[in-house]
């Protein structure tokens, strides 16, 4: 045989430039990888469904954040029992979700570790005070008032949790709308409907009347005047501050509405001193949050407004008439008194949280102190002494000047949120110069909760941040609170 010779394959050109046909037996050519066959999507027809999303097992804590927070945002003008409920349950949750790692934002963490010290402290002066001494432990309802104090801790982790605020925000509005008009209708009419006895409302604190006229002290939903107005001071701060910053029209009609609510809500429970502090913030707003001429010069007129009321309403005239006389050397002066005898027989240590009323109805020989005045002294700062000593006053002012510093800090990066809280604080601090707030707690509570939020809502600045945009973007003038910077639009003019 002789050499090897190539042969053409099928394709490839022979020798003498003729092309070889491909023949039956020749191997067939590697196509490379195939193609799938035409299906019913290729043909026309609809393309399979996508694969199910399956959803994560179990509640995030987003959820039940959400949830409780909205209803808090609700029994904050409902009822005392339904609020203290919803906050207890709000603290134990707390404490699971601080188990599963959750954390506060770093300008919270003050306030809320010193929330759960204070609360620490006055649950367990009543032990202290009894080892040296003290004749008894208080009542258990009174006792476990500490963890009101605690509850501002709660409100602010809880809020820290929540991606959506509509349904928190729209419950509190509608809340203080709906209060109103109840408020009217038992201001202008006897209430005569039976209330269930296992409410517990105080139907006769609505047939109250004032100075002669034919017209009765509105309590709400409450049936309580003062658990009313003090509840509208606490939502005034961040209604009015909502409603004088630049946001979407539906959240400004909204914020406004809800700052008349407050104010009606106010002068018709015959407030004297709810009254005085909601005229001090309206100013305080016209001045700080806003430099329009004529935003300041509607603000104004409202006050005027609240006064000429008063001033008309026999009911009120006789209520301011005797203010002063009242605060100066009335009854509150009399518990003024009492509060500062049991401060000079225990002054380090106090008479235990929740002895306040035993301590002072035991000095009553000596101070003339009644049953009805003997159950605080008409000052926060007294009341907390009192009980609790030197260690829980102390505790009280890190709060309150932690708290206060960090909504002001917030304040400055443009929170709206933050800034109402402010002023709210002002609020709880003009009211606790005649009146122990923490004696009711749906008022402890109520502020509560507007304080919590404030400290962790993100306002527009986390959302602005987050879209690379300015923290606050709306270029205002620099006019707010002491130190207190431009606004933002408030969760992006979301309510």
């Amino acid at each position: 045989m002789g050499p090897h010779r190539h042969r053409p394959r099928a394709g490839e050109r022979r020798a003498d430039g003729a092309v070889r046909r491909r023949r039956p037996s020749d191997p067939r050519p590697d196509p490379g990888p195939r193609r799938p066959a035409l299906g019913s999507a290729r043909l026309g027809a609809a393309p399979p469904p996508p694969a199910r999303v399956v959803r994560s097992a179990g509640v995030s804590p987003a959820r039940v954040a959400t949830v409780l927070l909205a209803a808090w945002a609700a029994a904050f003008w409902l009822a005392e029992g339904l609020l203290q409920g919803v906050a207890d349950l709000a603290l134990v949750v707390s404490a699971v979700l601080v188990l599963r790692g959750a954390t506060l934002p770093p300008d919270a963490r003050l306030p809320a570790r010193a929330a759960l010290a204070l609360g620490g402290w006055q649950a367990v002066s009543p032990l202290i005070a009894r080892a040296l001494g003290a004749p008894g432990l208080p009542p258990a309802a009174l006792w476990l008032h500490c963890l009101d104090t605690a509850a501002l801790a709660a409100a602010a982790l809880l809020g820290a949790q929540v991606l959506r605020w509509t349904w928190p925000a729209a419950l509190f509005v509608a809340g203080g709308l709906l209060s109103l008009g109840l408020s009217a209708v038992q201001h202008a009419v006897r209430w005569s409907i039976p209330i269930p006895a296992f409410l517990r409302l105080p139907v006769g604190r609505v047939h109250e009347t004032f100075g002669g006229e034919d017209r009765y002290a509105a309590g709400g939903f409450f049936f309580h005047r003062l658990r009313l107005a003090h509840a509208s001071v606490a939502a005034l701060g961040p209604a009015v501050a909502t409603a004088l910053r630049p946001a979407a029209v539906r959240t400004g009609v909204l914020a406004a509405a809800l700052t008349l609510s407050c104010l009606g809500c106010i002068v018709l429970s015959y407030a004297r001193a709810a009254l005085l502090t909601a005229a001090l913030l309206v100013a305080l707003a016209a001045v700080a949050v806003t430099r329009s001429a004529r935003v300041r010069t509607v603000l104004g007129a409202l006050v005027l407004v609240l006064g000429a009321a008063a001033l008309v309403s026999p009911g009120w005239h006789a209520r301011l008439g005797a203010a002063i006389e009242n605060f100066a050397g009335g009854e509150r002066a009399l518990a003024r008194g009492a509060g500062w005898d049991l401060v000079h027989q225990h002054p380090w240590l106090g008479v235990g949280f929740g002895n306040y009323r035993a301590a002072a109805l035991g000095r009553a020989s000596v101070t003339g102190i009644t049953d009805q005045l003997s159950r605080d002294a008409h000052s926060i700062a007294l009341t907390t002494w009192a009980e609790s000593g030197l260690p829980g006053l102390v505790l009280w002012v890190l709060l309150h000047a932690a708290l206060l510093r960090a909504l002001l800090r917030r304040a400055r990066k443009g929170n709206t949120v933050a800034l109402g809280a402010a002023l709210s604080w002002i609020g709880y601090q003009t009211l606790g110069l005649a009146h122990h707030l923490p004696f009711h707690p749906s008022v402890a509570l109520g502020f509560a909760l507007v304080w919590g939020v404030g400290l962790v809502y993100p306002g527009s600045a986390l959302r602005g941040s987050a879209h690379g945009g300015s923290v606050d973007g709306e270029g205002l003038p620099g006019a707010a609170l002491p130190g207190v910077g431009a606004g933002s639009r408030a969760a992006g003019g979301r309510p």
